[in-house]
């Protein structure tokens, strides 16, 4: 990592919240209806500010606007519940409310819980129909972690038989290439892959003791490693994929111990995403326009770089851990 970027790196964290701040009206519930894809980007941004007591109306008013059979559309003020929203609405508020110890928190979270076990298929897949089987199933596998971490669950045989069944359908699809592609939706693999890494392969190499995860996990590392391009991107260029790959690197070659291998590629795609970044925010490609979800990803992955340079857990960052 230069000096400049470690230098820079607090104002910048600093300066990308303010932004997100004033564009208050287009995430926060207090402000109107919302986008909750939006939102829980947020949400992710102000747990690890380590500000949730502060904002915590913005994690109780997630609650009145879940739906009757317990998941949560896309856009707020309809039914159309979303598995994929769901979980990441859910995996928030496990989070969230371990500091505000809210009772409707509590219970939106148990019906939550509910639905999405209810709705794994026999294959051991979810489904949702703006995303891919395998996006959806992790997304899924990612929110059971956080709720067994958070609740102390871990021995929860149910959660860990649908987790286990989950992994085992990503698994099944997995491609000789080391990424896994799904031709119908981002073929390249680059945000699929990521995805898989963090939220299925990680809690089943340290929380689930399967001995092939950790190869799996290395041989996609070392495949996303060869589709990085020179400048530092990936993916033509996408910066939601590049963020993507950045923050999946950093939480797996802490948890394997790999940080000297990994390291400078991670600091290569931080780099390039500071250099291409906007004013203020980021668009989905460079020269594009600011957007809140794409700024809201591209300060996680600042406060997440921070932290890989702490030498603190990761596993803490994403709640795989306490």
């Amino acid at each position: 990592m230069t000096s400049i970027l470690q230098e820079n790196l607090d104002q910048l964290i600093e300066d990308e919240w303010n932004y997100l701040e004033s564009r208050r009206g287009e995430w926060s519930l207090q402000e109107g209806e919302q986008d909750l894809e939006v939102l829980e980007h947020v949400l992710r941004c102000i747990l690890h500010l380590g500000e949730t007591k502060k904002y915590a109306r913005e994690f109780q008013d997630c609650a009145p606007v879940q739906n009757p059979d317990g998941g949560w559309s896309k856009q707020s003020h309809t039914e159309k519940t979303s598995i994929w929203i769901t979980t990441f609405v859910g995996l928030k508020l496990c989070r969230g409310n371990m500091i505000i110890q809210d009772p409707a928190i509590e219970a939106a979270i148990d019906r939550c819980l509910k639905f999405i076990l209810d709705a794994q298929e026999e294959d051991g897949h979810w489904t949702d129909p703006e995303w891919s089987h395998l996006d959806t199933t992790c997304s899924v596998t990612c929110f059971l972690t956080i709720y067994q971490v958070t609740h102390d669950r871990q021995d929860d045989e149910r959660i860990n038989e649908a987790r286990r069944r989950g992994f085992d359908f990503i698994m099944n699809w997995h491609r000789d290439s080391g990424l896994w592609k799904d031709d119908g939706f981002h073929p390249a693999g680059i945000e699929t892959t990521a995805h898989l890494m963090q939220y299925t392969l990680v809690p089943a190499f340290f929380m689930d003791k399967i001995d092939f995860a950790e190869k799996a996990l290395l041989n996609a590392a070392d495949s996303m490693v060869d589709a990085q391009a020179e400048n530092g991107s990936w993916d033509n260029e996408n910066t939601d994929h590049t963020m993507d790959a950045c923050r999946n690197l950093m939480l797996v070659s802490d948890v394997t111990k790999t940080k000297d291998k990994y390291g400078p590629v991670i600091a290569k795609g931080v780099e390039w995403l500071i250099d291409i970044k906007n004013e203020q925010g980021w668009g989905d490609f460079p020269d594009e326009p600011s957007n809140v979800e794409r700024s809201a990803d591209g300060l996680d992955t600042l406060q997440k770089f921070k932290r890989y340079q702490s030498g603190l857990p990761m596993s803490d960052f994403w709640a795989f851990t306490k």
